[in-house]
């Protein structure tokens, strides 16, 4: 019988929500990401949730760390020293893939899933990127799309993790970087995306995903301690909350000692909290 952990962050919960997700996955893809919290998010958490089930469930899943395959993570560099090319280039991986490889495999339909996070998504899973307020007159200017684009329209499905605040959790984006589900429906479906686009939101309270008529964001489970109502207080778009939510999974104990002891020993990718 599997014993859940007591004491785990909910980093932790949220890479073996990831790692669940992957136990059937050919494949994984995640880019480089940018620092602080956003690293944690799009980058850390999907790469401990990822060789947690290369290291449990499933050991055949093959991580796309840009254009690095399988990666040592024993040997995983800093998060400011992945900005060098130097050190990225040098960290030990089964292969070099040529830059290019990973938009080939995207066109061919051979990603699986892609990992990532977001500024604001909407209640149809459409993402943001680029900027907040007016295009051409922004608050604030992000990132812009990168690969982002490809990640919801090529790949076989996105799981996007993010922190659920409500200036995160939009009633509409103020720019469509990630081409979720238009205005819900099957508006993707004829706008000529047939396959892909977003399939979770994992975040500090809940696990989201999509309702199948509608395309609205459903929550799909409450982590522990975590009632609905805190879940849409925090959200700026009326949920979809079926009745009877269930718990989210907590940990086990096995998988915290693997995370504290084989994939993030030196807390760089899941942090201190």
């Amino acid at each position: 019988m599997k014993k859940y952990a007591k004491d785990y962050t909910i980093e932790e919960l949220m890479a073996t929500v990831v790692s669940r997700e992957m136990r059937s996955a050919r494949n994984g893809f995640i880019g480089t990401g940018t620092g602080g919290r956003t690293y944690t998010l799009a980058v850390g958490i999907p790469l401990a949730g990822m060789s947690l089930a290369r290291m449990t469930s499933n050991p055949d899943l093959s991580i796309l760390f840009s254009y690095k395959v399988n990666p040592v993570i024993e040997e995983m560099p800093s998060p400011d020293s992945l900005t060098s090319p130097y050190e990225l280039m040098n960290w030990r991986c089964e292969a070099n893939l040529a830059y290019d490889a990973i938009f080939l495999m995207a066109m061919r339909g051979e990603i699986d899933t892609g990992f990532g996070s977001a500024a604001q998504i909407d209640r149809f899973g459409n993402a943001n990127i680029v900027a907040i307020g007016d295009y051409r007159k922004p608050k604030v200017r992000l990132i812009g799309p990168i690969f982002q684009t490809e990640h919801f329209a090529l790949f076989g499905r996105e799981i996007l993790l993010m922190d659920h605040e409500r200036r995160n959790f939009v009633e509409r984006v103020d720019f469509v970087s990630g081409v979720g589900y238009l205005e819900g429906g099957d508006s993707r479906r004829r706008a000529g995306l047939k396959r892909g686009g977003p399939d979770k939101i994992i975040t500090n309270l809940a696990v989201l995903d999509f309702d199948e008529k509608t395309r609205g964001v459903r929550v799909l489970s409450l982590h522990p301690g975590v009632e609905a109502s805190e879940v849409q207080k925090n959200t700026g778009f009326e949920l979809v909350i079926p009745r009877g939510v269930p718990e989210t999974e907590p940990p086990s104990v096995d998988e915290v000692e693997l995370l504290r002891t084989k994939v993030d020993p030196r807390r760089i990718m899941l942090g201190t909290s």
